[in-house]
């Protein structure tokens, strides 16, 4: 399927819920949204349909995501049902992993290939004002479940005005030992991800080549986004930058 500038779409992402358990600032205000009622968002048979059709298509990928889908009860029978549809190659999910500790067992039994996990930080400390939740241990369980279930985990951390130079250089040693790639993803200026600054790829790669020497671009595949990935001259960690605003990518996009 090409769009009318000749694009091939073959990604789609689904969010299954507005709902989410954390109230992270760049996000949600402190005290919540108006919520849809439930019988205004896509039921499981809905989501299915546009999945099917989406196939026939040439859709052959599908990303799970919300709010935070794993509040929403039922999304690992959806996922299983979506890796049924035929030409369906690769179901895929988003989260925050709160929840991802007790369900990444079910969800790769399921058919899930892998997790991204939004975290901003490592800093217990600094998790709990960012998300105004003191789960940063939960966060981490979950990632460690979903290692052990065999899926594929990368970090997504939203690059923001408070993102130091020991954040980065904290992510990046965190990748290193574990061999979980980190992505560091632009604000886009838009509700509240307006009252933010980020960080630009120039700074960023800076700060690491400072540390880790010369960077390498790497021409692996790690995923149906548009992330552009880094390792170290070693060949151990994996930094991705996902670069919204200051290198757009919107001509190679493949998703709806």
């Amino acid at each position: 399927m090409r769009d009318g500038n000749g694009r091939k779409i073959d990604y789609i992402r689904i969010s299954v819920t507005d709902r989410c358990n954390l109230r992270c600032r760049y996000c949600m205000p402190e005290e919540g949204i108006d919520l849809m009622r439930h019988e205004d968002i896509l039921t499981y048979q809905e989501i299915l349909k546009i999945a099917e059709t989406g196939a026939r298509f040439g859709i052959r990928r599908v990303k799970v995501t919300g709010g935070e889908p794993l509040v929403r009860k039922g999304v690992s029978q959806l996922i299983r049902e979506l890796n049924a549809i035929e030409g369906m190659e690769d179901v895929t999910l988003t989260t925050n992993g709160l929840l991802l500790g007790d369900m990444a067992p079910e969800l790769a039994e399921a058919g899930l290939s892998s997790v991204n996990v939004s975290l901003d930080t490592l800093d217990p400390e600094r998790f709990s004002q960012i998300t105004r939740r003191d789960r940063f241990a939960d966060v981490m369980k979950g990632i460690e479940s979903a290692v052990r279930s065999g899926l594929k985990v990368k970090i997504n951390c939203a690059v923001m005005e408070h993102l130091s130079r020991e954040d980065v250089l904290a992510f990046a040693e965190y990748s290193v030992k574990s061999g979980i790639p980190v992505r560091f993803i632009e604000m886009m200026p838009i509700g509240q991800g307006r009252k933010y600054h980020a960080m630009d790829n120039e700074e960023l790669l800076k700060i690491l080549s400072e540390e880790y020497g010369d960077l390498r671009e790497s021409t692996e595949p790690r995923g149906n986004g548009p992330a552009v990935y880094y390792t170290c001259a070693s060949g151990v960690g994996c930094i991705g930058l996902i670069s919204a605003v200051h290198h757009k990518f919107c001509g190679s996009c493949n998703r709806v």
